[in-house]
């Protein structure tokens, strides 16, 4: 019975990557926890990107920063130098949603990482122990296949990954592929829970209806439907730019816009696939 109730207030991993850009991770991964937040679970963002966008996309300024996620990295490589990460951890201004921020400095940390033992586990280990103080644990990971990414993609539980509807997204899922492939052969570690969020979504102009053609984003949705079981659209909106500009999550700002009430439905199927805690109630720090 013990073993079940530590289950339960186990936090669900969710990463967020893409080795291309521009592809909306951050402001996914944001507007997902925003929600989640919203619903009463207790969520925790880990900003692992140098260019720290989810820490500047939540209302923090990196350049003020006490310590970052950086630090807890060098806690947990060599233990005479950083911090613990719940001495990283930051309260937002919005209720029930912590940030472990980021800073250019974690740029420099893989250096550090690969001389350490078991170098794919230390984001793991680092968030092992506060996992049960929250629901969800939802990780913004950099767009490269260097071994922060790795590191995120060996903590997960469930990947999401973000496109853009471009043919180049297509290609970047090759290589994300790959990447999964030889971490699968390495580690063990198995991704059996993906969602992919095609963003920018354009519904089919008149030309398009009354020829019966595919529009581009229909083209991309279909191609990706026929690799990946779970696959949302995201439509183009105003909404997220201005959202960005004032450093507040999607979810906070325009809920009810076209894209707030896309990124609602995705939540709404991550709470309802209940990989994470059952309970909203959690341990308290």
């Amino acid at each position: 019975m013990g073993e079940i109730k530590d289950a339960l207030k186990k936090a669900e991993l969710i990463a967020f990557a893409n080795h291309k850009g521009g592809t909306g991770k951050t402001t996914s991964c944001i507007s997902i926890a925003g929600f989640l937040a919203k619903e009463g679970y207790k969520v925790l963002v880990v900003d692992f990107d140098p260019q720290a966008n989810a820490t500047s996309g939540l209302g923090i300024d990196a350049m003020t920063l006490k310590h970052s996620i950086y630090d807890a990295i060098l806690n947990k490589c060599n233990s005479s130098r950083g911090v613990p990460v719940i001495d990283v951890i930051l309260e937002t201004d919005f209720e029930n949603m912590h940030l472990a921020p980021s800073e250019s400095d974690l740029s420099a940390a893989e250096v550090i990482m690969q001389n350490t033992k078991n170098s794919t586990d230390i984001l793991a280990n680092i968030l092992r122990n506060i996992r049960p103080f929250y629901n969800y644990i939802l990780i913004d990971l950099p767009t490269s296949s260097g071994l922060l990414t790795i590191n995120g993609l060996c903590a997960l539980d469930h990947l999401v990954v973000p496109v853009d509807p471009s043919i180049y997204s297509l290609e970047s899922l090759d290589n994300l592929k790959m990447t999964l492939t030889d971490i699968r052969k390495m580690t063990g570690h198995v991704f059996n829970k993906i969602t992919v969020i095609l963003i920018r979504f354009n519904k089919p102009k008149m030309f398009s209806k009354l020829s019966g053609r595919l529009s581009p984003s229909q083209e991309i949705e279909a191609r990706l439907k026929e690799r990946f079981q779970t696959v949302f659209t995201i439509p183009e909106s105003i909404e997220i730019y201005k959202s960005q500009k004032e450093g507040i999550p999607l979810s906070h700002y325009a809920p009810d816009s076209d894209a707030g009430k896309a990124y609602k439905r995705i939540t709404n199927k991550i709470i309802k696939e209940g990989g994470g805690s059952k309970r909203k109630e959690v341990e308290r720090m």
